[in-house]
């Protein structure tokens, strides 16, 4: 392997390319240390050092780092990894030393997220944001399946009640607004039209 490219990145760490295409990142020490020179061949033990000793262990110790912040998924962990310059090896790595140890579980992360979201978001938008966050769909139904969440009506007059204060002013063209900024929410428009049936009858029964 020819080294074809070390380009700073902070002063201190430079990224490295190996015959034309980016490698990893490494430290300015770590780049005398392992005799990693332009246009010179990097060895093949001192390449497997780097990626399966060096910055698989300076991975596994990110990726600890990230999920002791905040729960993540795979797909977060694995984008963030990749974007600070880890190669695949690595970060394949890493991702399985957190899965070993139950730390990454994206079912879980599915049922908290689910869990915190139920009543302030619709389930059409959750579930888009989970598949988003790289979390598969049968995981999902699978999660959803499994949680009791909230009457999706009850998340629909709760988002009335904040954008309208007064249901005899809203016009007609006020309504289909408010009606259309649920739906891209991802409420049904049964669900949308009924609520606001009966925000504008103001029946308490119905409407709490």
């Amino acid at each position: 392997m020819i080294v074809t490219g070390i380009t700073p990145v902070t002063k201190q760490k430079y990224k490295v390319d190996l015959d034309g295409r980016p490698a990893f990142v490494l430290y300015k020490g770590e780049l005398a240390r392992y005799d990693v020179r332009l246009e010179q061949e990097l060895t093949d033990v001192n390449y497997h050092i780097i990626v399966h000793e060096i910055l698989t262990g300076r991975a596994k110790r990110y990726v600890m780092h990230l999920l002791t912040k905040m729960d993540r998924t795979k797909k977060d962990l694995e984008e963030k990894l990749k974007r600070n310059g880890y190669p695949e090896a690595a970060v394949s790595a890493a991702i399985a030393y957190v899965e070993s140890y139950g730390y990454l579980n994206d079912k879980q992360y599915a049922r908290n997220y689910i869990q915190a979201y139920d009543g302030k978001l619709s389930k059409k938008q959750m579930r888009w944001k989970l598949l988003k966050k790289g979390i598969d769909s049968q995981t999902i139904e699978s999660v959803c399946e499994e949680l009791q969440q909230t009457d999706e009506s009850e998340t629909v007059r709760k988002y009335i009640q904040k954008k309208v204060k007064n249901s005899t002013d809203l016009t007609d063209k006020e309504l289909k607004k408010l009606a259309d900024y649920l739906y891209r929410r991802g409420f049904e428009g049964n669900t949308i039209w009924e609520a606001l049936r009966c925000y504008q009858r103001d029946d308490e029964d119905n409407f709490i």
